[in-house]
C-alpha cells in the first residue's frame, strides 16, 4: 500500500517514505520516521537535500517544513499501526515559532492521531538560543507531543545544551557509530549512552548500516536503532518480524563474547589474584612490603604495589612492577601519590567491605599516569592495623594475551 500524493511545490509533488525504527530490547519496529520525498513531473525522484535546498535558496524554508508536516500526516496516519510512534523534522525556527505546537496538534488530531503518537525531532544547532529550544520544548510537550534531539554529536552539539533541554529521546548522529578510531568510539558511546539514561533519555543510534554497527549499538545499551541494514526508506511499511533475525544473532554473539570475556578476564587476572592474597597473607605475618610483593611485582603486566591505612592514605612508598615505565616529565605533577587520599576509590571502598577478598577493578585511566589499568586490592591487618594492598596492572599488555587464550 503506497502513500497518498498530496502538496505541490513548484510542479514537484511531496511524497512520504516511512523508515523503520526498531527497540532493541523489544527486538521489533515501534515506530516510523517520516522522510521528505520529490517526484517531478517528468517522474524523476527528488531528493530531500535538493528540495530543501531550493527552497532555501527561494526563501521558503519555514513553508516547506510546514507543507511537510501537513504531507507526512496525511501520508501516514492511515498506515500507522497502533502503539507506534511517527517522528516528524521539524526546523529549529519553525520548532520556536510560538503557537505552532498547538496548530500542530490540531492537524495531528485532524489526521486521525493523538498527538502522543508523535515524536518531534529538532536538530539542536549551536545557533538557536538554547533559551529558545527549551521554551519550545515545553510547548510541544503541553500538547503531548514527545521531543527528540536529532543528529547529536555533529556539527555544533553540546552535551550541556543537551542536558539543559532535556528531550525525551536523543538521536546520535551516524558519525559516532562510524567513528574512525575504534577504540574511541568502542569506548565513548557506552559511556555516552549512561550519561543520557541517567538523565532521563531514551537513546537511538541512527546509520546502522553493518553488523558490526547493530553490535555496536547492542553493546552500548541504546534503546533503539534505525538504518539502511534494515532496509531503505519506503512509501510501504517494514514488513513485521524481518529484523528479528538480526536482532537475534546479535544478541547471541554478545552473550558468547561476553562469556569469552569473562572467561578470558578470570583466566588473565588469576595468577596476578593468587599473588596479591599470598603476598597480603605474608605482609600481615611481618614480612616487608617487597619480600612480601617480590613473586607479584615479577609478573609482566603488574605496574606497581601500593599500601593504604584504614584513612585512604598511602604509609608506605610504592614498589615499581615489571611493567613499570619510566616517569614522563609531561605528567610529572600528577606523577606521585603519596600525599593523596585514595578512600573514595571504589577499589578502596570494595576492599574494606570484604576483608580479606581481591577486589578488582574496572578499567580506568590512571590519575598518576596516562596508562589503562585495572587496580587489584586487598583489606587485612598488620599488627591490629586495617591496611589495603593494591595492585595496578597495565590493562592493555594484559588484553594482548586474550586472543591465545580463547
Amino acid at each position: 500500500m503506497s502513500t497518498t500524493q498530496t502538496e505541490i511545490v513548484d510542479g514537484i509533488t511531496l511524497r512520504t517514505h516511512l523508515q523503520p525504527i526498531y527497540s532493541l530490547p523489544h527486538q521489533r519496529e515501534v515506530g516510523y520516521e517520516a522522510l521528505l520525498r520529490g517526484v517531478a513531473g517528468d517522474g524523476a525522484l527528488v531528493g530531500p537535500f535538493d528540495l530543501f535546498g531550493r527552497a532555501i535558496v527561494a526563501g521558503r524554508l519555514t513553508e516547506l517544513d510546514r507543507m511537510s508536516h501537513v504531507t507526512h500526516l496525511r501520508n501516514a496516519a492511515p498506515l500507522l499501526p497502533d502503539a507506534h510512534w511517527l517522528f516528524l523534522n521539524i526546523s529549529p525556527a519553525t520548532f520556536t515559532d510560538p503557537g505552532y505546537a498547538a496548530r500542530l496538534a490540531t492537524a495531528t488530531r485532524a489526521a486521525g492521531l493523538a498527538p502522543e503518537r508523535l515524536v518531534i525531532e529538532v536538530l539542536e544547532s549551536g545557533g538557536t538560543d538554547v533559551e529558545e529550544i527549551s521554551r519550545a520544548t515545553h510547548a510541544f510537550r503541553a500538547q503531548g507531543f514527545l521531543v527528540a534531539v536529532d543528529d547529536f554529536g555533529a556539527g555544533h552539539s553540546n552535551i550541556d545544551r543537551l542536558l539543559t533541554l532535556r528531550p525525551d529521546i536523543v538521536k546520535l548522529d551516524r558519525s559516532l557509530v562510524r567513528a574512525k578510531s575504534a577504540h574511541m568510539r568502542d569506548a565513548l558511546m557506552p559511556k555516552l549512552v549512561d550519561l543520557l539514561h541517567e538523565s532521563g533519555m531514551f537513546v537511538v543510534a541512527e546509520g546502522i548500516e553493518t553488523k558490526e554497527d547493530l553490535m555496536l549499538a547492542a553493546r552500548s545499551n541504546v534503546d533503539f536503532v534505525q538504518g539502511y541494514l534494515f532496509g531503505l526508506p519506503s512509501p510501504r511499511l517494514a514488513g513485521r518480524g524481518t529484523a528479528t533475525p538480526l536482532f537475534e544473532d546479535v544478541f547471541d554473539a554478545l552473550a558468547q563474547m561476553r562469556r569469552a570475556e569473562r572467561l578470558a578476564s578470570d583466566l588473565l587476572l588469576m595468577p596476578y589474584r593468587s599473588n596479591l592474597k599470598q603476598a597480603a597473607a605474608r605482609f600481615a605475618a611481618g614480612a616487608t612490603t617487597r619480600a612480601a610483593c617480590a613473586e607479584l611485582l615479577a609478573l609482566p603486566c603488574t605496574l606497581s604495589c601500593f599500601f593504604l591505612d584504614a584513612g585512604g592514605r598511602q604509609f608506605m612508598p610504592d614498589l615499581a612492577g615489571a611493567a613499570a615505565r619510566a616517569s614522563n616529565e609531561r605528567f610529572a605533577p600528577i606523577a606521585d601519590p603519596s600525599t593523596g587520599r585514595w578512600d573514595n576509590r571504589p577499589y578502596f571502598v570494595g576492599a574494606h567491605a570484604k576483608p580479606q577478598e581481591v577486589i578488582t577493578s574496572a578499567p580506568y585511566l590512571s590519575v598518576t599516569g596516562t596508562s589503562l589499568c585495572v587496580t587489584l586490592t586487598i583489606a587485612t591487618q598488620r599488627a591490629a592495623k586495617h591496611v589495603v594492598i593494591g595492585a595496578d596492572l597495565d590493562w592493555r599488555r594484559l588484553i594482548e594475551a586474550a586472543p591465545a587464550i580463547l
